[in-house]
């Protein structure tokens, strides 16, 4: 375990150490405390699970926005690393106390472990983010490619596929295929978008995902067993100098490419051309080769090793713990109400989530007062705090509910007005039947700030920093249009409020706040900017029973 650790912290905290450095200098406090968080899962081999409990998705447009993000795949590597010689001490002692061969026990013990992990894999109860990031989940992967490592060495070569130049070739063709073009989709129904952030729902790869990974891992397993000495192109880049280098450089090689594009799409701009893409290539092959031969090829396990990374470790840690504890606020930041001496863990999270104090039923002390039932995600939390931020907030008796619940049904029938974010057709038939006769309900809008404000908070110090405006996806108006047709005269379009001229998008209110911290839920300032343009006198046009 010493040489494994030896061979993958040192240039983790190194990334982690550079991170926080660039992330100090750029990024808004939510981003910053976010990457303060991921450096501590990271340092500790875990950030899979972190990303299994935040993200959950690993496609989300966000993570590429995340230094760490790719940090996932050595958390299941190094938990691999520990279960490993347990699990071989188990099926050595059962191998013992049933007086059988351990190589037998241990073929079969892995066999079916890896088969419960499969079957956990493919599971319909089990969640895609727990699916992707969880060792159970992905324990087989690791697991046949030892049992194919060990049979290999067992048997010397297996007879079947050994020497296979055929084989290997295909399998070498077949990789680099799904690699391509395994995730082109096509679309067999209409589109659908995620209201969130814009991405389409709807479409199907030629090859389904789960079995784009099972299909990965058998062409793997099967190039590993064939690979021999008369495949003319192997060897040809296995005696290539570059191609060498490239493998040995291949961890350096993987440490550094997330960071650079991810700081690259937060500080620039999210559309990579082709000459930024070979320019980032450029840059992780100068980095990966300095820390290759710089770290890798210099670290060894020893006394003096370990504790250069302990003190590396409690350093880097300690200052991100830090800023973890102060909500990544390394700053002032007024156009988001912040201020250096006024802070704690999370605080932007909880101007959202504070809604949740709303789910409970309506205030039998707030006669006279209009029963507003507010139903959906965190966009809708969002329309809750732009009523509590109007001047009708002291009119209205708030109710919130996350999803159509048997709760939320009940609450239908004292409510007023109903305010949903979704489709109108999604709302069930029950709303509908059960509501007051004069009741109404509406949709509330989708909405965008883009991707990363680290685009706009970099020019902090220029002179046109709060007139900065900023593009967003095309899906956002097509969602935009489809809802408002839904809803008709029923729909509360918040992204109109915010569309310039050129069709771009406004950051900053008029008195100079952030609309959005995180370019999708609304900031004190953005919640009291829609406060203040929304007529709602258009909408609450009915008085209390």
């Amino acid at each position: 375990m010493g040489k494994r650790i030896t061979r993958l912290l040192p240039l983790i905290l190194l990334l982690c150490a550079v991170s926080l450095f660039v992330g100090f200098w750029g990024m808004l406090p939510d981003d910053y405390e976010n990457l303060s968080e991921s450096v501590i899962a990271t340092s500790l081999f875990s950030n899979n699970l972190l990303s299994a409990i935040t993200t959950k998705n690993y496609w989300d447009a966000v993570n590429e926005y995340k230094p760490l993000m790719h940090t996932w795949y050595i958390g299941i590597l190094f938990e691999f690393y520990l279960v490993l010689p347990i699990i071989a001490f188990l099926l050595k002692y059962i191998a013992k106390w049933f007086k059988k061969d351990f190589y037998r026990v241990f073929v079969v013990g892995f066999v079916l472990l890896s088969s419960v992990s499969l079957l956990l894999y493919f599971s319909s109860s089990v969640s895609d983010g727990d699916r992707f990031y969880l060792l159970p989940c992905r324990f087989f992967e690791l697991a046949l490619g030892g049992l194919v490592g060990v049979w290999m060495k067992k048997t010397d070569k297996l007879s079947y596929c050994s020497h296979h130049v055929m084989i290997e070739g295909a399998c070498f063709v077949f990789l680099v295929l799904i690699m391509f073009w395994g995730c082109v989709s096509f679309s067999q129904s209409p589109t659908e978008y995620n209201l969130v952030n814009g991405q389409i729902m709807s479409r199907q790869s030629f090859i389904p995902k789960h079995w784009l990974l099972i299909f990965t891992v058998i062409l793997s397993l099967l190039f590993l067993i064939s690979d021999n000495e008369n495949n003319r192109l192997i060897t040809c880049l296995e005696s290539t100098k570059v191609f060498n280098l490239f493998g040995k450089m291949s961890y350096s090689l993987f440490i550094w490419h997330q960071p650079l594009l991810a700081f690259y799409r937060y500080f620039f701009t999210d559309e990579i051309s082709v000459v930024v893409l070979v320019l980032i290539f450029i840059l992780t092959f100068v980095f990966s080769y300095l820390s290759y031969s710089g770290i890798e090829k210099k670290v060894r396990p020893s006394k003096v090793s370990y504790i250069c990374m302990l003190v590396s470790f409690i350093l880097i840690n300690s200052f991100s713990y830090k800023v973890y504890a102060s909500a990544g606020v390394m700053r002032d930041v007024p156009e988001l109400y912040v201020r250096k001496t006024e802070v704690h863990g999370r605080m932007f999270a909880e101007y959202n989530d504070r809604v949740y104090q709303y789910d409970k039923d309506f205030s039998k002390d707030n006669q006279g007062k209009i029963n507003v039932l507010v139903v959906g995600n965190s966009f809708a939390r969002d329309w809750c705090n732009i009523l509590l931020e109007s001047d009708v907030s002291d009119k209205i008796n708030l109710s919130y509910k996350y999803d159509w619940d048997d709760l939320a049904l009940k609450r239908v029938q004292e409510s007023d007005y109903i305010f949903v974010f979704g489709h109108k057709h999604n709302v069930p038939v029950n709303v509908w039947k059960d509501m007051k006769s004069d009741a109404e309900i509406w949709g509330i809008g989708t909405k965008s700030f883009g991707a990363s404000n680290g685009t706009i908070y970099k020019k902090r110090n220029k002179e046109n920093y709060f007139e900065q405006t900023i593009k967003i996806k095309e899906s956002f108006f097509v969602i935009n249009d489809i809802l408002k047709a839904e809803w008709d005269n029923h729909y509360i379009d918040l992204l109109s409020l915010v569309l310039q001229n050129d069709s771009t998008i406004r950051v900053f209110s008029d008195d100079k706040k952030f609309i959005s911290q995180d370019c999708r839920h609304l900031s004190l300032g953005g919640a009291k900017y829609y406060a203040q343009r929304i007529d709602f006198s258009k909408i609450f046009t009915k008085a209390a029973n």
